[in-house]
C-alpha cells in the first residue's frame, strides 16, 4: 500500500494523470495529518522546482544520500523514498534553498542537517573586536590592530594595547586640559579596557563608552550607551560615575554592571560587591542606595526605581564567556544571542518570546549549538533565512 502511495503522489505532483480509484487513495492517505503536512510541503516543492529548471541533481542527489543515512525511522525512510521520486521537479528549488528547506517542511526532523548545509554553521561567536575614538577624532580599527602596541595621544597620554583590551597611562600627560576617547564595540564584539586610575572596565557588544584620558581631581565620569561591568578602583575622595540615558550610579569602588540599551524599557545596574546608589538624571531625588545582590531597575516609561534580589550571575556571566539563563523569556535571551552573534530575530508567533526557559551555555558556542539547546525543550522551533532566526512556537 505505501509503495503504491508512493507512486500516486509521484505521479500526481509530476502532473501525470491518476485515475479516480487512485484520488480516492490519496484523499484516504492525507485524512492523516501527518501525511497531510508532508504532502503539502511536496506541493510547495514542486510548484517552485518548475520555476528553475537548471537544477543540478547531484548536488541534491549527494543531500539525499547523505540525510538518508542518518535516518532510523521506517515511516522517515519512506518520506525519503518519496522525496527521491519527486527529484526531478523538487532538484532546483532545493539547490536555491538548500537542505534546511527541505527538512523545514518534513517537519524539521533532523536538525543536524541543516546545522550542516546551511549559513547557520558559519555564524561564529563574538569576538575582541572595537574601534576607538581619540580625542582628536582620528578612529584606529582595534580589531585590524590586535598585535600589542602603543598609541600616544598629541597630551601625552599613552594607551597600551594589549591585544584583548586597552591599558591607559597618564603620567606622563602634558596638561591638566580633559580630553576624552570613546570606545565602540559593535555587535558581535566585545573588548576590556583599564583607565587611568587602574578601574577597569568589560564593555559588551552594541556599546559606547566615553571617558577622559586622564580624571579630575573631584570626580571620575564615564558616559555609557549599552552594557558594561566595572571594576572600579577604590577613591574616596573621587566618587566614580556612570551616566546612562535615564539614571546616574555613583560609586566610590565597588563592582558592578550596568545595562542601558536605548532598545531596552528599563536601565538594570546588578551590585556585585560594595555598594553604588543609582538615581533619575532628571529627577535626582528618585534614587536608591544598593546592597550586594541586589538589582536596581529603572523604568523609562514609569520613571522609577525597583530593587530586587537577584542571582547576579545572570547578569554579569557574559564577562566569564558565559550565558546564564534562570526563567529568562525568549525575547531577553534572544536580544542577547542577536548582540552577540549578529543577527536579526523574527517572531512568527507573539506568544513564542513570552515562553522561559533556564541553562546555561558557553558564550564562544556556535550558534547551532546554542540554539539547538533550546530547541530540545520542544517548545520552539527555529528557521533561518538571510541573517534572520525565525522563531515559531510550536503547539
Amino acid at each position: 500500500m505505501e509503495e503504491r502511495i508512493i507512486d500516486i503522489i509521484s505521479r500526481s505532483l509530476g502532473g501525470q494523470a491518476t485515475t479516480s480509484e487512485e484520488k480516492k487513495e490519496l484523499e484516504a492517505w492525507l485524512s492523516d495529518n501527518g501525511n497531510k503536512r508532508f504532502y503539502k510541503g511536496m506541493q510547495q516543492f514542486s510548484a517552485e522546482a518548475k520555476e528553475s529548471l537548471k537544477a543540478r541533481e547531484a548536488n541534491v542527489d549527494r543531500a539525499f544520500e547523505k540525510h538518508l543515512g542518518k535516518m532510523k525511522e521506517s515511516r522517515k525512510i519512506l518520506r525519503l523514498r518519496t522525496f527521491k521520486k519527486v527529484l526531478p521537479y523538487a532538484a532546483s528549488i532545493l539547490l536555491m534553498v538548500g537542505l534546511f528547506s527541505v527538512m523545514m517542511y518534513l517537519g524539521h526532523e533532523d536538525s543536524e542537517i541543516s546545522q550542516e548545509e546551511q549559513w547557520l554553521t558559519a555564524m561564529e561567536p563574538g569576538s575582541n573586536k572595537a574601534e576607538l575614538v581619540l580625542a582628536d577624532g582620528k578612529v584606529l580599527d582595534l580589531d585590524a590592530n590586535r598585535k600589542k602596541n602603543s598609541i600616544k595621544e598629541k597630551d601625552g597620554t599613552v594607551i597600551n594595547n594589549t591585544g584583548t583590551g586597552l591599558v591607559y597611562d597618564a603620567s606622563n600627560k602634558a596638561n591638566e586640559l580633559i580630553s576624552y576617547n570613546s570606545l565602540v564595540v559593535p555587535r558581535g564584539g566585545e573588548f576590556q579596557l583599564e583607565l587611568e586610575d587602574g578601574t577597569k572596565v568589560w564593555v559588551n557588544s552594541e556599546t559606547r563608552l566615553r571617558y577622559p584620558t586622564k580624571f579630575p581631581n573631584n570626580e571620575r565620569v564615564v558616559l555609557l550607551e549599552g552594557e558594561a561591568y566595572f571594576e572600579v578602583s577604590k577613591d574616596k575622595n573621587r566618587p566614580f560615575i556612570v551616566k546612562t540615558q535615564g539614571v546616574d550610579v555613583r560609586v566610590l569602588g565597588t563592582q558592578f554592571n550596568v545595562s542601558s540599551y536605548a532598545d531596552d524599557e528599563s536601565i538594570q545596574t546588578t551590585l556585585v560587591e560594595g555598594s553604588v546608589a543609582v538615581m533619575d538624571r532628571k529627577n535626582p531625588k528618585t534614587n536608591l542606595l544598593l546592597d550586594p545582590g541586589y538589582q536596581a531597575v529603572f523604568s523609562k516609561e514609569a520613571r522609577d526605581i525597583a530593587n530586587k534580589k537577584v542571582n547576579v550571575e545572570l547578569y554579569t556571566s557574559w564577562k566569564d564567556g558565559k550565558f546564564v539563563f534562570e526563567q529568562a523569556s525568549l525575547y531577553d535571551i534572544m536580544n542577547k544571542v542577536s548582540r552577540w552573534y549578529d543577527v536579526k530575530v523574527f517572531y512568527q508567533n507573539n506568544e513564542a518570546g513570552d515562553i522561559n526557559f533556564t541553562g546555561t551555555l558557553k558564550r564562544y558556542e556556535s550558534l547551532d549549538r546554542l540554539l539547538g539547546m533550546i530547541e530540545k525543550t520542544n517548545e520552539v522551533k527555529f528557521f533561518f533565512k538571510d541573517n534572520t532566526i525565525i522563531v515559531q512556537k510550536q503547539y
